[in-house]
């Protein structure tokens, strides 16, 4: 394995307890950095390479190997978040080796996951090709961006989503208003299919750099009232 800073395990597992423990963002955030710095390209790279598991997710048909790094970037980011904060120095598995599992598992999942999802894809593809005029029906919806996790919805129903939305901004509203008024910004630009974080940052009047800490905190409220899975089905419509 090649990473881009070489460090001793003593380091890596300090920076991981920082990251994990720490009440202080600044503190987290240069922790997350340092862990990213040391693992982001190999990780980044292994998501990439097992995603050709995924035969089945038009989404990355005809990219290169480069151009499917850049489409699972952030994808890459939020799982190795995840990894850095499950993760357990006592079970005396290398940071290392516990990362390229998970990374290996996760993309396993996602092929089982996209199945349905791409049957539908094909189907409409099919539709598309066979009558043009059908076409503004069997039109694949490409605003299914996530930004927390890159994954795809899972979400069929418009009321289904409607119903989520008013739970989780009742819960906004009455735990962190400010927070209620960044999800408001990032939903709609989900919506829109025009979401960056640049673009979010700038709505929400905060540096870029900034949108890591704004994502993780509604995720946390949101795990807090016990909805982070609806959450995150959300954020990917």
């Amino acid at each position: 394995m090649k990473l881009n800073i070489q460090a001793t395990t003593t380091e890596i597992n300090n920076l991981i307890a920082i990251v994990q423990t720490a009440p202080i963002a600044k503190a987290y955030e240069r922790a997350i950095h340092a862990l990213w710095a040391i693992f982001g390209d190999f990780f980044t790279a292994l998501v990439a390479k097992k995603s050709y598991l995924l035969n089945s997710d038009f989404s990355l048909w005809g990219c290169s190997p480069a151009e499917r790094r850049e489409n699972l970037a952030g994808n890459a980011y939020m799982l190795f978040y995840k990894a850095v904060s499950d993760f357990k120095p006592s079970r005396k598995v290398p940071f290392a080796a516990y990362i390229a599992k998970i990374g290996e598992w996760r993309m396993l999942d996602e092929k089982r996951k996209n199945a349905k999802h791409s049957k539908r894809e094909e189907l409409d593809r099919r539709a598309s090709n066979s009558d043009p005029d059908e076409e503004q029906y069997s039109r694949i919806d490409n605003r299914d961006v996530n930004p927390f996790t890159g994954e795809r919805n899972e979400l069929d129903c418009d009321f289904d989503k409607k119903d989520l939305v008013a739970r989780f901004k009742k819960r906004l509203a009455t735990s962190d208003p400010k927070a209620l008024s960044r999800f408001d910004i990032i939903y709609e630009l989900c919506s829109e299919g025009n979401y960056s974080d640049a673009e979010a940052a700038r709505r929400i009047g905060c540096e870029r750099a900034n949108m890591k800490n704004v994502k993780k905190n509604l995720r946390q409220t949101m795990a807090e009232c016990g909805l982070e899975e609806e959450f995150r089905q959300l954020m990917a419509a």
